[in-house]
């Protein structure tokens, strides 16, 4: 596999003062990424649905001041395939879009959509499925015009997906591949995060290598990090904050490349894609180690096959 580019993300929410977004800015800057991936929900620009022009601005102003390039990841609630909010959820990705096109980000993430409640008869999941497809092609439009790539990424098995309360098509990597070919558009692709895939495959019993080889040809943007694929426990689980889920090694732990057990030398990827590592606030110390290990891993010749 080959990256064209390694970059990292913007950790916590900005929604005050600037100064504090230009020094962790300058922080990730030092430890040598190629763009920063941030999040307009965290950094107060949109508002409602929009953008706040305002705020928009400022944040601009400080983003261009601080030098590297930008990615985008739209607000992680983000469903389009929630029909009592739909209007609501497509409001907040073109927003995102906008905002990207703004500040020269040639990538926008956003998750996939899920069926929250699964007995409600009023909506099928082949409309919700529809209704998602209709608005991801109709936002790609915008964003091919203003040269950005959507990359709709791949679900993490919450609790509640583990429960069966909530059904997260995208789970599968292969799934979220068949709904990105139907929208059929070519400014939009697959965001594949291979945390995610880890951890699903292991809970709902899929090759991960197969099903992240199937998504590849769709995949612009990857997120990356390192795990242990061990699901979280499916009850309610208060007990297990942070230090214990990393003491147990559950869940989307966001370790650097290497520190976990995932097989990501032997990742499937193709066309040289954009990648995040993605970290956990607590380990931003860990960042230009992270780095390191990202581009190791994109360099061609370290690519090896499965056993």
């Amino acid at each position: 596999m080959e990256f064209q580019s390694v970059g990292i993300n913007l950790n916590g929410t900005h929604l005050g003062d600037v100064s504090e977004l230009a020094a962790d800015l300058e922080a990730l800057r030092r430890a040598g990424p190629d763009f920063v991936e941030v999040c307009p929900h965290g950094l107060g620009v949109i508002l409602g649905g929009r953008l706040d022009e305002r705020r928009t601005q400022e944040v601009a102003g400080v983003l261009a001041d601080a030098g590297p390039a930008y990615t985008v990841h739209a607000p992680h609630r983000l469903n389009l395939m929630d029909p009592a909010s739909f209007e609501l959820h497509r409001g907040a990705l073109e927003a995102s879009v906008r905002f990207a096109a703004m500040i020269g980000a040639d990538v926008v993430v956003c998750h996939a959509g899920q069926r929250v409640n699964t007995r409600d008869a009023r909506h099928s999941l082949r409309e919700q499925l529809a209704a998602e497809r209709e608005a991801l092609r109709r936002i790609g439009e915008l964003a091919g015009k203003l040269g950005v790539t959507l990359a709709v990424e791949n679900s993490y098995p919450e609790r509640p997906i583990l429960r069966g309360e909530v059904y997260a098509y995208a789970a599968w990597p292969s799934e979220l591949a068949e709904q990105v070919a139907a929208v059929d558009h070519p400014a939009v692709g697959i965001c594949l995060d291979v945390g995610h895939a880890a951890v699903a495959a292991s809970f709902f019993g899929f090759d991960y290598l197969a099903e992240c080889a199937a998504a590849a040809p769709l995949v612009r943007h990857v997120h990356l990090h390192d795990n242990l694929g061990r699901p979280e426990p499916a009850e309610d689980g208060a007990a297990f904050g942070l230090a214990e889920r990393s003491a147990y090694g559950f869940g989307d732990l966001h370790l650097p490349p290497g520190r976990g057990s995932l097989p990501l030398e032997q990742l499937p990827i193709l066309h040289r894609p954009s990648c995040c590592v993605e970290l956990r606030a607590d380990l931003g110390h860990l960042a230009a180690e992270a780095l390191e290990a990202a581009r190791h891993l994109g360099a061609p010749e370290v690519t090896r096959a499965p056993a």
